[in-house]
């Protein structure tokens, strides 16, 4: 039997799978701030397409659905501006090898931490590597357990800034994305970055701490109104 042939993308498909591959360019079309000639230009060097017209239409199509469907960035600052701000000092990150024994040292450490949840020790468990997230106080008594020569790095005079979220940030795309890259702009490094469940927490040093609890809360609490948000330090 002769095979099928493989149909070609056409033009519209092409050039849809280049805008979604591309945030930035997505983000410039929903504020509708794109030259769409240069647009469809820049799409056809680098795909190959050859009709600068079809392109350009394909473009406008994509623009006008995307005025149709509710704005991704409205869905994030909606989820953003009903979370809550809390800032924990005089904080640790301790790195370890990714190692099951080295894993139930720490955990016997840290249990009677754990049962009062104002303390603070989170685990965070990579292919190669063992984050502990700790308070400074006890971070001797985990470095004790994890063997000091063992340990592959350690951070003090840290602080964690934990967005607070509702449960809709889990059905809610690119809202983490959308918190980082704002303190990414703003300058702030962030050592660490845990998310669990509702909670995004950045690990900053304490120089910054003040800093970047001020760019998220003017998310969370925009000049204009919206959400409050929360500080606490221990």
């Amino acid at each position: 039997m002769p095979k099928e042939r493989t149909r070609a993308p056409t033009a519209a498909e092409v050039a849809r799978r280049y805008i979604e591959d591309h945030p930035a360019i997505r983000d410039c079309l929903g504020y509708d701030i794109v030259n769409f000639t240069s647009l469809a230009r820049k799409i056809r060097a680098e795909t190959g397409l050859a009709n600068q017209e079809a392109v350009e239409v394909a473009c406008r199509r994509y623009r006008r659905e995307m005025r149709v469907a509710r704005s991704l960035e409205d869905r994030i600052l909606e989820v953003i501006r009903a979370s809550r701000i809390e800032v924990r000092t005089r904080v640790a990150i301790i790195t370890a090898p990714n190692d099951w024994g080295l894993l139930g040292q720490i955990l016997d450490v840290g249990r009677p931490l754990l049962t009062d949840r104002r303390h603070l020790l989170q685990l965070v468990q990579g292919p190669g590597a063992l984050t502990v997230l700790c308070e400074e106080d006890i971070a001797d008594a985990i470095l004790g357990s994890v063997g000091r020569r063992s340990a592959l790095g350690v951070h003090r005079q840290l602080s964690a800034v934990t967005v607070r979220s509702p449960e809709s940030i889990v059905e809610t795309p690119g809202v983490l994305a959308y918190l980082a890259g704002t303190l990414y702009r703003a300058g702030v490094n962030s050592l660490e970055l845990m998310s669990v469940y509702t909670d995004s927490t950045f690990v900053v040093r304490e120089a910054d701490v003040l800093h970047a609890f001020r760019v998220l809360s003017g998310l969370v609490h925009p000049p204009q109104g919206g959400a409050g948000a929360e500080g606490t330090s221990a």
